[in-house]
């Protein structure tokens, strides 16, 4: 699976990783989560050692523990423990495929990049003083994370498809002005009364203002034909917090009703990664999708965790 290079995606909420470790199948590989006590790990989720999962163990002293033996690993991936030999040198080949994680902003993002990702920020919007409290959701899509992408950038698509709610007062004829700046594509539609605007912010965090509340989605890739959607709506009208959350969960409602509407059009296109060119006869009102695509296309790289070759076994006997 391909995936955008260097790049901190969005990838489970994190409400989700609790004491115990979390399984979850993301960018086509299976993937275990844990808490370190410090912050958060992630790794392919395969013991090194018989190839067993992790995910069903649990979580010791900050490492994740294997269920099948007890081999420990810590947040880097590193072999602390072999309990069968606890006074032999551990092989440093007794390593996880592990991959840079970090908590912000309610989610759990991961790295791309084959290196550390130092001070790389995360990709996120200034919602300071907006509350999402009861309104978030996830949304399970069997497509590719970029049609989903490309669903929200589309203007055009909403007097049709959502002709019965948010489109139902849009005309047809759009003139749809595009901007892209860095790692952020921003749309509206030219002289739209109310300022409304949607804005992606690369690789896979986006936000639509409507009024007085901001809808959020984060595109969680599950692997090339499935993804997920993790849906908020940040408001600060209401600020008691039992009536935000009140007010939150009114949207989650609405949310999944406009999602919904979207869905069997986006699992109708043809399965697979979206691609600059694909065959589609794309229209001036797509500039949002085309300034996608030309991005994407710069940054695009196979994901740095596939399959690693299986280590030789005399790697991995410990030392007499």
């Amino acid at each position: 699976m391909f995936v955008i290079d260097n790049a901190w995606y969005a990838v489970l909420d994190a409400r989700e990783l609790r004491e115990r470790p979390v399984a979850a199948r993301r960018f086509g590989l299976e993937l275990v989560f844990w808490r370190t006590g410090g912050g958060v790990a992630a790794a392919v989720d395969e013991c090194p050692h018989r190839r067993a999962k992790l995910s069903p163990g649990r979580v010791r002293d900050g490492c994740i523990e294997c269920p099948f033996h007890g081999f420990r690993f810590d947040g880097a991936g590193a072999c602390t423990a072999i309990p069968a030999h606890p006074d032999r040198p551990i092989p440093k080949a007794m390593a996880l495929r592990s991959i840079e994680a970090r908590e912000a902003h309610g989610l759990i993002w991961v790295w791309t990049g084959r290196g550390e990702a130092g001070d790389a920020p995360i990709p996120f919007f200034d919602f300071d003083g907006w509350s999402w409290a009861g309104s978030q959701l996830a949304v399970p899509v069997n497509a590719h994370y970029t049609r989903t992408i490309e669903n929200q950038l589309d203007f055009t698509h909403l007097p049709f498809v959502h002709r019965t709610t948010i489109g139902r007062s849009l005309p047809p004829v759009m003139d749809v002005v595009t901007e892209v700046e860095g790692d952020r594509i921003r749309a509206y539609l030219r002289d739209q009364p109310d300022g409304a605007f949607l804005e992606l912010l690369g690789p896979n965090v986006w936000r639509l203002k409507t009024g007085p509340t901001w809808q959020f989605l984060a595109f969680a890739p599950i692997d090339e034909e499935h993804m997920l959607y993790y849906v908020r709506t940040y408001q600060r009208m209401v600020t008691v917090p039992g009536l935000a959350w009140l007010f939150g969960a009114l949207t989650r409602f609405t949310g999944k009703i406009i999602l919904d509407q979207d869905t069997p059009l986006v699992e109708s296109q043809p399965p697979g990664e979206a691609r600059l060119r694909n065959g589609e006869l794309l229209v001036p009102s797509d500039g949002p999708i085309i300034a996608y695509r030309r991005w994407r296309e710069e940054r695009r790289v196979e994901v740095p965790w596939g399959r690693a070759e299986l280590v030789p076994p005399e790697r991995l006997v410990a030392a007499k």
